[in-house]
């Protein structure tokens, strides 16, 4: 007959118990109706900040921004840089379709959606003694990283400048100088 070492014993009991009864603070696995939650809240706050980029509401977008993206641009500066933009968001049902959201971690979400642009440049055709001037029009699918940030769902400010055709140089990078 063998005999158990205690202490072998003890600690067999301490690694059932940490499997049964997790550590307080540590995460626990999502249910799929919190998935599904967190999924839609995510998408919800996406599409308010698309409707603030499509009304021109650049102050209060600048607030949607995530605290990495805000760091580097001021809110001055996002807004004169945004009344620059070359392309703006359609209306109506092409503003935003065809969504998927994949939730990676609670706080961070992506969504994939077809995303309606239109070009402010207008395009003059001349056929049978009159013009029609057009806004050329685009969607793309686009996914992007959607972060739970003080109380609030945020995107990236440069995502917004540069999907707005706004050209800004990228800090710490070389660019060419003519002189």
């Amino acid at each position: 007959m063998r005999r158990w070492c205690p202490g072998l014993g003890f600690v067999g009991v301490l690694v059932v118990c940490l499997f049964v009864h997790p550590v307080p603070g540590r995460a626990q696995e999502l249910t799929p109706n919190d998935l599904k939650q967190i999924a839609f809240a995510a998408q919800r706050g996406f599409e308010h900040i698309l409707q603030l980029w499509k009304d021109q509401r650049f102050a209060e977008l600048y607030e949607f921004g995530t605290f990495a993206s805000q760091v580097d641009i001021s809110p001055e500066a996002f807004t004169r840089y945004m009344s620059y933009a070359t392309r703006t968001l359609q209306c109506c049902w092409l503003l935003f379709q065809h969504v998927e959201s994949r939730v990676v971690a609670p706080d961070t979400v992506y969504v994939k959606a077809r995303v309606g642009f239109k070009n402010k440049e207008f395009l003059v055709l001349r056929g049978q003694h009159r013009f029609l001037a057009r806004g050329f029009a685009e969607q793309e699918t686009l996914t992007f990283a959607v972060r739970w940030e003080e109380a609030r769902w945020r995107i990236d400010l440069f995502r917004v400048l540069d999907l707005s055709g706004v050209a800004l140089e990228v800090p710490g990078s070389s660019f060419y100088r003519p002189y």
